[in-house]
């Protein structure tokens, strides 16, 4: 992709030369010749990066809108183009047409861009809602009152009548409305752009979209002012592309390129293979697999011991993927341990007491567990149900154990808590980092993809950290089946517990589902958008919000 730009690169520098060096050479032949080559490279440019975005962009729908505007563009360079190069400064009534139709493409395309920004998040089968096309409606309007400005020139005033009117015009105010709408819509496109993408990249790639499109504002001004002078169709085109490549080189349009690179370096057990299940792209971390295998991940799962084989249909073949679920196994087989063991506890504890040298220390004893059990009541009994549908669905328990991970780590780390605290009453803040770290691996394993950033240092009182932890877990057992990304940033400072969660999920948010979550001291809020929603929890030593 870096040897293309460079090669783009010097063909419009040599463009730009040719432009520059065109009225000063004495043979109109030769004159002729420059001018062909220059708008030949810029039309062979453009229509090239058409042919890319349909090869590229993963999503039908997107693409067709890229299509759309790629289409636009390429009318807008041919429209100068004649309107220039065929027919010069000829005042024909047609000529002056030719410049209104700048216009079409001013206009549409970067309505086309609020179009693009409705379907980002959106399925693939996704039809934008029949209200959309309203947006339709002010271009047309604008377009309309471009090409009737002979009969009223509010977009242009022609000072000798149309008489060199290409060269003898000013603006009016008509124009200053089209020219505010081309750029209030770029960077609409460009905030949205960057409101609504979830992938995870390269933040100074994730700014390209916002300097190109500042840069683009600044030229066009400085153009209205007329403090230069430049072929203006080429860098509206220029600024269009720069500013759509961006989008999908920084990763917010979804492309299916630079797939050597990824396998190379991905650690995931994954696998590209055709429709006669050959591979073509292997990771790293795959393991081999039949053919036969591979066909029947076609149909469904297949379990290989401690991987599970998954297939997906892909244009041309097959995605194969790997689940590494040795851990899995190993704590099903733990956790029927620990069932087993659960149900000797009375015996056991019994057994214990009678060793004790004391009955203080025995009824110590006997008070913590008692007040863990307690605690952790409600997660017992629902991991008790999720072995017990686990014992009966053997053949499909992935998530049935997933969730069982979650709330098994829950267990366990809130009794550290409790014995953590028990002696003063103070926690090391940096402990409800392990815990929610440790919560959020488990997630991983039930497909949620996960981030966590903290900075805690010192300690609180017990009850703080119990009640964050508390808190997050909750919560997290209310999305658990619908959750597919949690980011959570935890600030353990001045003593207060400060928490930011942002959740997405694949089906809306409903309003009661937050509503139910009590919190014995401090205070949260949240604010829902669709399928996300964001939590600013905060916590204060003195038990105030």
């Amino acid at each position: 992709m870096r040897g293309y730009a460079v090669m783009a690169a010097i063909l419009m520098a040599i463009a730009f030369v040719m432009r520059e060096l065109y009225e000063d050479l004495p043979n109109a032949m030769l004159q002729s010749v420059m001018c062909l080559i220059r708008d030949t490279i810029h039309i062979s440019l453009l229509f090239s990066w058409v042919v890319s975005v349909q090869r590229r962009l993963v999503n039908r729908n997107v693409r067709r809108l890229m299509l759309m505007v790629g289409c636009l563009l390429l009318f807008w360079l041919i429209d100068k183009i004649v309107k220039w190069d065929f027919t010069g400064s000829v005042t024909h009534p047609l000529v002056r047409y030719l410049w209104y139709g700048f216009y079409v493409g001013m206009l549409f395309v970067p309505t086309l861009g609020a179009f693009i920004i409705n379907y980002l998040g959106k399925p693939e089968d996704y039809s934008h809602p029949k209200k959309l096309n309203y947006l339709l409606i002010p271009p047309t309007i604008m377009l309309i009152a471009v090409f009737t400005n002979d009969l009223h020139q509010k977009v242009f005033v022609f000072y000798n009548g149309f008489i060199n009117f290409d060269l003898e015009y000013s603006y009016d105010w008509f124009y200053y409305i089209v020219m505010g709408y081309f750029i209030i819509m770029g960077f609409y496109f460009v905030v949205m752009m960057l409101l609504k993408s979830r992938v995870p990249g390269s933040r100074k790639l994730q700014r390209m979209p916002i300097a190109i499109m500042v840069f683009a504002a600044l030229f066009w001004i400085g153009y209205s002012m007329r403090l230069y002078n430049c072929d203006l169709t080429v860098m509206d085109c220029l600024i269009i592309v720069l500013l759509l490549e961006s989008a999908i080189q920084s990763g917010l349009l979804p492309s299916n390129t630079r797939y050597q690179e990824v396998f190379d370096s991905t650690t995931v057990p994954v696998q590209i293979v055709d429709r006669d299940y050959q591979p073509h792209y292997v990771s790293g971390g795959a393991l081999p697999i039949s053919e036969e295998q591979m066909r029947r991940a076609a149909e469904g799962t297949v379990d290989l011991g401690d991987t599970l084989l998954s297939s997906a249909s892909i244009r041309g073949g097959h995605v194969m993927w790997q689940d590494d679920i040795t851990r899995l196994n190993d704590l099903r087989t733990r956790l029927r341990d620990t069932q087993e063991q659960l149900g000797e506890e009375n015996t056991l504890l019994q057994a214990e007491l009678e060793l004790k040298e004391t009955k203080a220390k025995a009824d110590e004893q006997n008070r913590l567990y008692d007040r863990i059990a307690s605690e952790v009541e409600s997660q017992l009994i629902k991991a008790d149900e999720l072995l017990r549908r686990i014992e009966k669905e053997p053949g499909n328990n992935r998530d049935l154990i997933a969730k069982l991970c979650v709330i098994g780590s829950y267990i366990k780390r809130r009794g550290n808590l409790l014995l953590l605290g028990e002696e003063n009453g103070i926690i090391q803040t940096r402990e409800l980092e392990y815990c929610i770290r440790e919560s959020m691996d488990n997630l991983n394993l039930a497909g949620v993809f996960t981030a966590l950033s903290s900075k805690c240092d010192g300690g609180l009182a017990m009850r703080s950290i119990v009640a964050a932890y508390d808190f997050y877990e909750e919560l997290v057992e209310r999305l658990l089946d619908d959750m597919t990304a949690m980011m959570v940033n935890l600030t353990c400072a001045e003593g207060a517990v400060r928490m930011n969660i942002q959740m997405g999920c694949r089906e809306e948010i409903a309003q009661q589902v937050l509503e139910g979550i009590e919190l014995p001291f401090g205070s949260f809020r949240y604010e829902l958008m669709e399928e996300d929603v964001v939590i600013d929890l905060t916590i204060r030593e003195g038990g105030d919000a």
